[in-house]
């Protein structure tokens, strides 16, 4: 009962024990949430994606993943059971550190809630090796209504403890026309307002010229498909 794939209104719920490649290939996903089917195209090998799941990805909480930032990006919601019963915790409130979640050590997760967006998306990252995690990572949604962006949501892995969203640049774009000016402002925005810790992959000055960069090329690309879904 912790499988599969459904649309409830306005609503993709995915069960926890899915495996990626399902969702990876779902023509509902494709539809519903193209943005998490983009991201786990990105997620190590096929044989990984095979045998891995959505709930295990969210759950382990690796702060470099592509599948927290998604969720994070889309204000999904993730449902977790335990023997008090049923709870639905937000997104933004479930990742509380490098491996860490809300969950209660007696509980589990059953199923991801994720909202239908209706505009243009992209995911991009930058990792040292194809199929490693990544070095940065930026999770991309754009919304326009005529000529201009309506709303705009943007997350990224890599960059913290946990992933993070990026409101600076979100608040930047909104209003604009998505021109390549307003996009680089979007991704200065962002930036200014990160402070990744180096290590051995990438310094802390690598992590943010890399994100500025990945910023950049989400967000045009994410503007690009809002225009053709008008």
């Amino acid at each position: 009962g912790l499988t599969g794939i459904r649309r409830e209104g306005g609503t993709l719920v995915i069960g926890a024990m899915t495996r990626m490649a399902e969702v990876e290939r779902s023509p509902e996903v494709a539809v519903a949430a193209p943005l998490a089917a983009e991201a786990i195209g990105l997620v190590a090998h096929v044989p990984v994606r095979n045998s891995g799941t959505v709930g295990g990805s969210l759950a382990h909480a690796d702060p470099a993943a592509e599948l927290p930032a998604v969720v994070l990006a889309l204000d999904g919601e993730l449902v977790a059971a335990g023997p008090g019963g049923t709870r639905t915790i937000a997104a933004a409130d479930f990742f509380t550190g490098p491996y860490s979640t809300a969950l209660e050590p007696d509980e589990i997760l059953t199923e991801v809630r994720l909202p239908v967006w209706p505009g243009g998306h992209a995911f991009t990252e930058f990792s040292r090796i194809h199929a490693n995690f990544a070095v940065v990572a930026v999770a991309a949604l754009v919304d326009a209504d005529g000529d201009r962006v309506r709303r705009a949501s943007v997350a990224l892995a890599g960059m913290g403890p946990t992933p993070l969203r990026a409101p600076s640049a979100e608040q930047a774009l909104q209003g604009t026309s998505g021109d390549a000016a307003a996009i680089r402002a979007a991704a200065a925005a962002a930036v200014a307002d990160l402070s990744p810790v180096g290590d051995l992959h990438a310094s802390a000055e690598t992590r943010l010229t890399v994100a500025q960069a990945y910023l950049r090329r989400g967000l045009e690309l994410a503007v690009a498909r809002a225009r053709i879904e008008r």
